[in-house]
């Protein structure tokens, strides 16, 4: 077998460029890569097991690079080694955010492939439709590996399938609810909120935690300042910005709720009710919760390590915080948001190679490796409950890991389809929105028409190429 390098699938600039959209990058259809044979079954588990192929492989791991992701995929990288001596997996971290998705399209544009490739849920649905991407419902079947993808959670189904055909493999269940730092309830007298507050509840807690006076000031919520996590809030009001969830034709961020909701919570708590500090205020990581000058923050799991961990407590700088669901609002189901998010199979010539340590990565003993160190949910269900609850209440101090379980059952994706999420935000919502309502020039209902229009726009010519 060959080295991976040169083993890797290669695609021309030329042609990556003259392919499907992807912000302001493109890819080609892999056309060009010979199918791989039909996989026989692999044990990707912990146990120990024989290696998937008997020639040595390297493979390239384009990896995520959340600072507690890092040591996680080297640890699962040594793990898998030390049971499949012939071999060898290189995790690349490279960004996170909009950094990362920089560098993906950069290498894949530069024509070279990587053997496995982390993902956000809404992420790598462009990718699929340029053929970039390997189905795994045949590895899935051989390995009868089903965990992962429980029947009758939309939002997995959403965030792993496309077109009939699946493609990520789940590292964890994604969803986001409400931390709060325990400190400064129990200075200012104040119960911790429960699961079933409400909007005004979390408003009222909010300015009486709130304390701007004197060196030290407290902010009662750190808001997050960006559309995807506002998204939330949108969704809470019972009306989404989108005809439809997957692959959306229509846009309409301009509804009256939704601008009663955008003005409130991006530019409202800010400027008028002074609960969530501004953009300046946030600069150089001042003014966080992790910082002790916020009470609240909308915030997932990965956020564990950065709070409250054994290192943190040899240290004495740990944040002692819990976390509650979303408060209730408008709508009575109480969506939160959720995804799967996890690794996709690109097509080369070691695609089989690639599965046995994705697989291995999403089996029981590497979820284990994986939501230690991260903090992560699990991506099944068993996982969840018999090793994430009680090893976050020990590792992390969260009490109330259930939160996180009752929020995913109510999750719903952001936005998925050929027009990435990340793409609007980059090209119309936040320069023609975010940013504008965040620097005080512009209210909602003066932005958010605007927004319909510039992402109905990229809408419209996704479709019109689609034609």
């Amino acid at each position: 077998m060959k080295d991976a390098q040169l083993s890797t699938r290669r695609v021309s600039r030329r042609a990556f460029l003259r392919g499907l959209g992807l912000g302001s990058m493109a890819l080609v259809a892999a056309d060009c890569a010979a199918p791989a044979a039909a996989p026989a079954a692999n044990n990707g588990g912990g146990e120990a097991a024989a290696a998937p192929a008997a020639e040595p492989v390297t493979l390239d791991f384009f990896a995520w690079a959340d600072s507690s992701d890092i040591p996680a995929w080297d640890e699962l990288a040594k793990q898998y080694m030390e049971g499949h001596p012939n071999v060898t997996v290189k995790p690349s971290p490279s960004g996170t955010g909009n950094d990362y998705y920089t560098k993906l399209q950069t290498s894949f544009a530069g024509g070279t492939l990587p053997h496995i490739a982390s993902f956000q849920g809404w992420e790598w649905q462009p990718y699929a439709d340029a053929g970039l991407l390997a189905p795994i419902d045949d590895y899935i079947a051989a390995d009868n590996f089903t965990a992962p993808f429980p029947d009758g959670v939309q939002s997995i189904e959403d965030s792993t399938r496309r077109n009939g055909k699946r493609y990520l493999i789940p590292l964890q269940n994604a969803t986001m609810v409400m931390f709060y730092a325990r400190k400064p309830f129990d200075d200012a007298g104040i119960p911790y909120p429960t699961d079933d507050w409400t909007f005004d509840d979390f408003l009222s807690i909010a300015q009486q935690l709130t304390s701007l006076e004197g060196e030290t000031k407290l902010y009662g919520y750190q808001g997050s300042g960006i559309w995807p996590r506002d998204i939330h809030w949108i969704r809470a009001t019972g009306v989404q910005e989108f005809d439809q969830l997957v692959d959306p034709k229509t846009a309409s961020f301009d509804q009256p709720k939704i601008v009663e909701i955008v003005q409130q919570v991006v530019q409202d708590f800010v400027y008028n009710l002074k609960i969530s500090p501004t953009p300046a205020d946030l600069e150089g990581g001042a003014n966080t919760i992790n910082t002790g000058n916020a009470a609240m923050k909308y915030e997932g799991a990965w956020f564990f390590p950065q709070l409250n961990s054994p290192e943190l407590r040899a240290d004495n700088k740990q944040v002692e915080f819990d976390v509650v669901m979303m408060p209730k609002m408008a709508d009575e189901s109480r969506p939160h948001r959720g995804w799967a998010e996890g690794v996709t199979v690109p097509k080369t010539d070691l695609q089989d190679a690639a599965w046995g340590f994705a697989h291995f990565m999403g089996d029981t003993e590497g979820q284990k490796i994986y939501s230690s160190i991260t903090g992560r949910m699990p991506n099944a269900p068993a996982v969840i409950k018999d090793f994430w609850l009680p090893t976050i209440e020990k590792r992390f101090g969260v009490t109330n890991g259930k939160a996180f379980i009752e929020a995913f059952k109510r999750s719903e994706v952001d936005v998925i389809g050929g027009v990435s999420r990340t793409q609007m935000w980059n090209e119309v919502v936040k320069p023609r929105g975010w940013d504008l309502m965040l620097n005080n020039s512009k209210t909602a209902a003066e932005v958010l028409p605007d927004v319909t229009k510039g992402v109905q726009d990229l809408l419209d010519a996704y479709w019109a190429k689609k034609a």
